[in-house]
């Protein structure tokens, strides 16, 4: 099972869009429950996070795929409810126990607590995530391929999870009757983001909380206890790459000055916040100890800085979205020039967002570097394949002569509408010869097009090939029948279809929708293809 497209780039505009409702609906109560820079920094992070998962997705799903190919002890159907079901429990119990560890062990806490760091809790905050938290969390899923959890099922559920977790994050829905202490609702989300003492390290769960009540990590919302955002120390700084090392620096240095020799590789194991004897500071902050309310980290910034700042967020999530949905297409130059492009985008928009101004002078480079980024990821082609095969009932020289014949091709293919041939071919029986060319019109699943075909080869009982361009959209479309004689009478027909499309939007559109009815389509062609042949 290989990956064509990351789909999770979808969510991507579909989550600005409910932040922008969240953000009106919140001020037409007359809340305000957001902060500018700490909206462009959670974008930022969000965005630090979707570049690594690019990087990472197809290793740590291949490995997935590995395991559950080599060592799966039992036998699930992907096409089976009862795998469906058992396996949305399977993946949340996974995720309870990654986000429990990553709370509670010093080490994933550092992948894991640029998503606590935001001050505001918001839409925002659900994509201000850990650049580093997939390079742990997959792990936590292997046990799930072992028991013979699909693929496609364990990639599905993930992405249920990961897109049902947005919408608790948010002050503007108050406690739900019925399921509050069943499944994970804003109110219990709420709890776990606080720093309240009451509060720290509590209500883990992603979509049930039923593994928070079983394994005593449950707490509900108290009404006469609001809830305070962030880290029990507050960061102080806008950049995510502080942000995202932020945890494992101090790790890191308190390695380098202790004078014992065990605590310097225990300290990454031990239980988040704890720290050798000799490196404890006076106003050091246990992570359970928690803090009360305090002053907001809001440095100024002149308006311009914001603005551009805002504006180059924008970009970067432009960029972002179309690199994440292409990252399986693109080769590793692609994928390092793309990670440092985008990188440098949210460098720079927090560095303003705190009024500074040494980056600027490299903005004159940086911009337009993105810029063409983003027109190389528009530009950037793909191309699909699609096969099909039947065996029909004729001889090979019959097959491959009936259906290379082009003009033939609207009584058997749904979507060919009408051909034109040359007029040096009009009145031959036969019009298939290397160096022919003609028009066809027809009818894609976004559109009438219109093509223009030449014919490259034709090799009679053996194989047709043609090439067309699209003259609607500059899509290039090859066509090849391959014919095999099963016997004197019985021929495997092959049919394989490759159109590479030019731009982003129409490859977007390909993925999400079109690209399945074309692969109907051909199938169902073949099968017309078969009934008229041997009924001649």
């Amino acid at each position: 099972m290989e990956f064509e497209y990351n789909f999770g780039a979808v969510g991507i505009p579909l989550f600005l869009i409910f932040m922008l409702f969240e953000y009106i609906a919140l001020r037409l109560k007359g809340r305000s429950l957001h902060t500018y820079s700490d909206s462009v920094t959670s974008g930022s992070m969000g965005a630090c996070l979707l570049i690594s998962e690019a990087l990472l997705k197809v290793f740590t799903f291949g490995v997935f795929i590995w395991v559950w190919e080599n060592y799966r002890l039992l036998e699930f159907s992907s096409a089976s409810l009862v795998t469906w079901v058992v396996f949305f429990f399977g993946v949340d119990f996974c995720y309870y126990w990654f986000h429990r560890i990553a709370h509670e062990r010093n080490i994933l806490w550092g992948a894991h607590e640029g998503h606590h760091q935001g001050e505001e809790f918001n839409y925002t905050t659900a994509v201000r995530q850990s650049a580093f938290q997939y390079a742990f969390s997959w792990v936590f899923y292997l046990p799930l391929a072992v028991l013979g959890c699909p693929p496609e099922v364990y990639l599905g559920q993930f992405l249920i999870l990961k897109g049902y977790q947005f919408w608790i994050h948010t002050q503007g829905i108050d406690r739900l009757p019925f399921i509050e202490g069943i499944l994970s609702t804003p109110s219990s989300h709420r709890v776990h983001h606080a720093k309240n003492p009451r509060y720290i390290d509590r209500n883990y769960g992603g979509t049930l909380v039923i593994w928070d009540r079983i394994f005593g990590s449950w707490q509900p919302e108290l009404r006469k206890e609001p809830c305070h955002y962030g880290t029990t120390k507050a960061p102080n700084t806008l950049s995510p790459l502080k942000l995202n090392l932020r945890h494992w620096r101090n790790l890191f240095h308190d390695t380098i000055a202790t004078k014992k020799l065990s605590d310097k590789l225990v300290v990454w194991f031990k239980p988040t916040g704890w720290r050798p004897a000799d490196c404890i500071e006076a106003d050091h902050h246990l992570q359970k100890e928690g803090t009360a309310g305090r002053p907001k980290y809001d440095p100024y910034s002149t308006r311009s800085k914001k603005v551009y700042a805002g504006f180059s967020t924008l970009i970067t999530f432009v960029a972002g979205t179309m690199f994440i949905f292409l990252s399986p297409q693109l080769d590793a130059f692609y994928k390092i020039a793309g990670a440092l492009i985008l990188v440098s985008g949210v460098i720079v928009a927090t560095h303003l967002l705190e009024n500074k101004t040494t980056l600027i002078p490299f903005e004159a480079v940086r911009l337009p570097l993105m810029l063409g980024f983003i027109y190389a990821l528009w530009s950037f082609p793909v191309t699909t394949t699609v096969v099909n095969k039947v065996v029909i009932n004729k001889s090979a020289y019959e097959a491959l002569n009936y259906a290379g014949d082009f003009r033939r091709w609207p009584d058997w293919h749904p979507s060919s509408k009408h051909v034109v041939t040359s007029s040096r071919r009009k009145n031959k029986t036969s019009a298939m010869l290397s160096g022919d060319s003609f028009a066809e019109k027809i009818e894609t699943p976004i559109g009438p097009n219109n093509l223009k075909w030449d014919i490259t080869a034709y090799q009679p009982g053996q194989v047709w090939s043609a090439k067309a361009e699209n003259l609607t959209n500059g899509s290039v479309i090859e066509l090849n029948y391959r014919v095999s004689a099963l016997s004197e009478s019985q021929t495997e027909f092959q049919r394989t279809l490759k159109y590479t499309l030019p731009n982003f939007a129409l490859v977007a559109a390909n993925a999400l929708y079109a690209k399945k009815k074309v692969e109907q389509n051909s199938a169902h062609s073949l099968v017309q293809l078969k009934a008229m042949i041997e009924s001649i």
